[in-house]
């Protein structure tokens, strides 16, 4: 494992991508997904009669250690990996003190998906039903007159960084074509944010390189994202019943993305078909109202995005 397995025939061009799992072989990978977030309530001046208000800075970042190991590999057919989280931290830096992030109950938790030839997840109930664990671990219901409170969570970035370890070849339209240098193709990916609300962005992949100067060929996969209004297939529920977010986020409503821009790149070894490692970087800003009008102010947040996918020597 992890993202594919590719053959070129000889007199061919092109790279054919398929996953290959290996039988009592364990790959380790780091996933860590950090962002900074700038909450502007007044960005226009227009309680403050033009003076600028001074954002509401949130710093967060997950560290994960997962462990995939293929229990029925089937290079034909779906194979079953198990997948251990190891690891599960969170680091949030804001104006406010808060309790332990549901996502860390993650840790040591094992949970099993099946993955198709061409590197889609087809079976997520495993998955689901740990994450709506986690969701109800960051819900407090303590204060009957208060309702149900969220606190922040960072269940998002991990849905996000597991629903899409594979994209860059499961996205391949006709994966059985292969692909070659400059070759270009689109996936559509969910956005781990801040707040409980659905967003997506839209990935077009490049393989822009090859690299054959060591023992075995790696391959360069950059990427580039940009704003998207679809929606996303089995997308996830995180939360039962209706809540309540604390802090000023909960205060808000109508969250729409306006602007969403950024880049990435992912090395794989072509050879064991494993991926080395990947990178993104991106950009997002959001518009958002108050529950009653404030005066003709309104809220910004912009949020920089930073996700990253290392494998580890153990």
């Amino acid at each position: 494992m992890v993202v594919s397995s590719a053959g070129c025939q000889p007199g061919q061009e092109k790279e054919l991508l398929v996953v290959d799992f290996k039988a009592d072989t364990t790959l380790r990978y780091k996933l860590i997904s950090e962002r900074n977030t700038s909450i502007d309530l007044d960005p226009t001046g227009v309680a403050s009669k033009g003076k600028k208000s001074k954002p509401q800075e949130i710093y967060e970042k997950l560290e994960m250690v997962i462990a995939y190991k293929p229990v029925e590999p089937n290079p034909y057919g779906l194979s079953t990996i198990s997948a251990t989280c190891e690891s599960a931290k969170v680091t949030r830096k804001s104006s406010k003190r808060t309790p332990r992030d549901a996502v860390e109950y993650l840790e040591g938790r094992t949970f099993t998906f099946q993955v198709s030839p061409v590197g889609k997840i087809e079976d997520y109930s495993e998955i689901q039903k740990i994450v709506l664990e986690l969701g109800e671990k960051s819900i407090s219901s303590s204060d009957p007159r208060k309702g149900r409170i969220k606190e922040m969570d960072m269940i998002a970035d991990f849905i996000s960084l597991q629903w899409h370890v594979w994209d860059s070849i499961a996205s391949i339209e006709n994966p059985l074509d292969g692909v070659e240098i400059g070759d270009s193709w689109k996936a559509t990916q969910i956005i781990p944010l801040p707040v409980a609300v659905q967003a997506v962005k839209e990935t077009t992949y490049t393989l822009k390189e090859i690299d054959e100067s060591g023992e075995q060929r790696l391959g360069v996969i950059e990427s580039t994202f940009a704003e998207s209004k679809a929606t996303h297939e089995n997308w996830p529920s995180r939360y039962k019943g209706r809540f309540r977010m604390k802090g000023m986020l909960g205060f808000l409503r109508g969250y729409q993305t306006t602007a969403l821009e950024g880049a990435g790149t992912q090395v794989f070894n072509i050879d064991t078909g494993t991926v080395i490692s990947e990178e993104q970087n991106y950009k997002i800003t959001m518009t958002a109202t108050f529950m009653l009008p404030l005066g003709g102010m309104e809220p910004l947040i912009k949020i920089d995005q930073k996700i990253s996918l290392r494998l580890m020597d153990k």
